[in-house]
């Protein structure tokens, strides 16, 4: 096997993945996934206005929990269309990241079994994304 010897550029680019950025999705992106997440769940008690920024800040502690978890090399497919993963693995992905997400993640008041249901569909949205020629602006349903 060769031997592959990363650039000081490839060095200082992960160090600014690792140790600067904190996110992946930009405004209108976490906006995007919000939004439908919104229309698919209803929190209990909370009018749509405050249903849509409760979904916004969900959205934003998942793109961080995702970032620190997953290489910007994959997580970064939400920005390319072109490329991306299968159907097949965007249904493990999905399956996967669920359940590990879901150790670190709490939204404290609501009940366990509609954090678990925001948790899969939003992920699912996000993977979604990640998939060959789809974009995070026009999600699939």
């Amino acid at each position: 096997m060769s031997s592959i010897t990363l650039t000081d550029e490839q060095r200082d680019q992960i160090a600014s993945d690792m140790d600067v950025q904190i996110e992946m999705l930009n405004a209108a992106e976490v906006e995007a996934v919000a939004t439908k997440l919104n229309e698919k769940i209803d929190i209990p008690y909370i009018d749509d206005k405050a249903e849509q920024l409760i979904m916004v800040k969900i959205v934003k502690k998942i793109d961080r929990l995702l970032y620190r978890k997953l290489p910007n090399e994959i997580y970064g497919l939400v920005k390319n269309s072109h490329n991306g993963i299968s159907d097949d693995d965007a249904r493990q992905l999905k399956a996967v990241l669920a359940t590990r997400i879901n150790k670190e993640f709490d939204i404290p008041y609501i009940p366990e079994w509609i954090e678990q249901e925001i948790l899969e569909v939003a992920i699912g949205l996000i993977v979604n994304g990640m998939r060959k020629n789809y974009s995070m602006m026009e999600l699939p349903a």
